[in-house]
């Protein structure tokens, strides 16, 4: 769900076709019939950065004989920011499909790649293709012409920059180059994240309060400017289990704990405790974006994407904790896969009484039946509904939603005055 745009296409287009060429046959043959195919399940859909794709396994993809129909139910979709910024018709024509097939609200990507997209930010530029005009405004405007919720997805959050090749960009972003001291380094000094298929990222330090105010900086800022209905966080985690040993890191880790710094033995009582230590500081930079989002407007949503729960712990994003202590109105635990049983049992586990709170991140880039089964598994575990990557990849599946599990409307349940809204969205 959260790469740089322009190679999330690729991949969008790679997945669907060297899987579905195969499969579409199938699926179609699936739908009539509502009989039992069987497809191999593909790698986990647009990984995160030095997150492990999914085996490959065959899964038996039986389409319900009748589905669950609820009156009230989210049925949201995420829109990376090169969609916010193709020509106004064909956004408006993508709004127009979404509304037909019965989704309900949007997340359009408001902060990617260290840029935002709309105009005369206080605290980042406006992303390069996006000047001249403001997109996030004339994108709310249009989704609430059609009845769309929209919540505005903070896709990067602690992730500053992408490069494909930061041996030859030495850029850091705009914000980690004027603020150099801020980024996230691993146990060995390195200061960018290389993922062989995707090239070099950036993380500024998830545990430094300086970057917990940007995050909730520009939170509020779009909370103040536009009447949306919600913000969606992303990435306030750390890169991976070997990050972060900055200087902020190494002085607070050992102020707060009396231990020094260092790589620790796996599983030993010293990586507990650093695990423990960074998973307290994203409760602190939850806690503080929520208290002042929810001081312009409470009656914002709040909400975040995470990562699956088999890893929670390497990225120790502390999921469960912000749950716990009541800072998100809703969770979307990562599901990607082409079954989300697994995974949605265990999200149910890990937030016990919080997972009235649960919403389902699924990914259309599995196959249609696949995607479709799933949608109806997810309303097994949570009442409130789910959340779709990505609508650059879902109009092969539109006709089936339509017919299937989304052929009656639905009212989102994460629901505000929008009156109220946008008197205060405007101040």
């Amino acid at each position: 769900m959260d790469l740089m745009e322009g190679y999330v296409m690729l991949r969008s287009h790679r997945t669907r076709w060297r899987i579905l060429q195969c499969a579409f046959a199938l699926t179609a043959v699936s739908l009539l019939l509502g009989s039992s195919i069987v497809l191999a399940a593909p790698t986990t859909g647009t990984l995160e950065p030095g997150q492990a794709p999914e085996p490959v396994s065959v899964t038996n993809v039986e389409l319900p004989k009748q589905w669950t129909h609820r009156e009230v139910e989210l049925r949201g979709i995420w829109l990376p920011g090169k969609e916010l910024l193709e020509p106004q018709d064909k956004v408006l024509a993508k709004l127009d499909a979404l509304t037909s097939a019965n989704f309900n609200a949007v997340f359009p990507d408001a902060y990617f790649r260290g840029y935002v997209i709309y105009p005369n930010s206080e605290y980042l530029p406006q992303f390069p293709e996006a000047r001249g005009r403001d997109p996030l405004a004339s994108f709310i405007e249009a989704a609430h012409q059609r009845g769309l919720q929209v919540h505005a997805w903070l896709e990067y959050g602690f992730y500053a920059y992408h490069t494909p090749d930061a041996t030859k960009d030495k850029s850091m972003g705009p914000w980690l180059d004027a603020h150099p001291e801020l980024v996230s380094v691993d146990s060995s000094g390195q200061r960018f994240i290389h993922n062989p298929a995707w090239g070099d990222f950036y993380s500024m330090c998830p545990a430094n309060p300086k970057c917990h105010e940007l995050i909730a900086g520009i939170a509020v800022e779009i909370v103040k400017r536009y009447p949306v209905e919600g913000i969606n966080l992303d990435r306030i985690r750390f890169a991976g289990e070997k990050y972060c040993y900055c200087p902020y890191c190494r002085e607070h880790f050992r102020k707060d704990t009396g231990l020094e710094l260092k790589p620790f033995s796996a599983g030993s009582p010293e990586a507990k405790r650093f695990l423990e230590w960074k998973r307290a500081q994203l409760v602190k930079a939850v806690r503080l974006i929520r208290d002042r989002v929810k001081a312009v407007n409470p009656q914002i949503v709040l909400t975040s994407y995470v990562v699956p729960p088999a890893e929670k712990d390497n990225k120790a994003q502390s999921w469960d904790l912000w749950m716990k202590e009541g800072l998100l109105d809703a969770i979307a635990v990562s599901m990607y896969g082409a079954d989300i049983r697994r995974d949605a049992q265990r999200a149910l586990q890990i937030l016990g009484p919080a997972s009235s709170r649960l919403l389902c991140a699924i990914s259309c880039e599995v196959p249609t039946a696949a995607y479709l089964t799933n949608i109806e598994e997810a309303r097994k575990v949570t009442k409130l509904g789910q959340i779709t990557w990505y609508s650059g990849a879902v109009t092969d599946d539109l006709e089936q939603l339509r017919s299937g599990p989304y052929a009656k409307p639905a009212r989102p349940p994460l629901a505000q005055d929008r009156e109220t809204s946008v008197t205060q969205g405007a101040r």
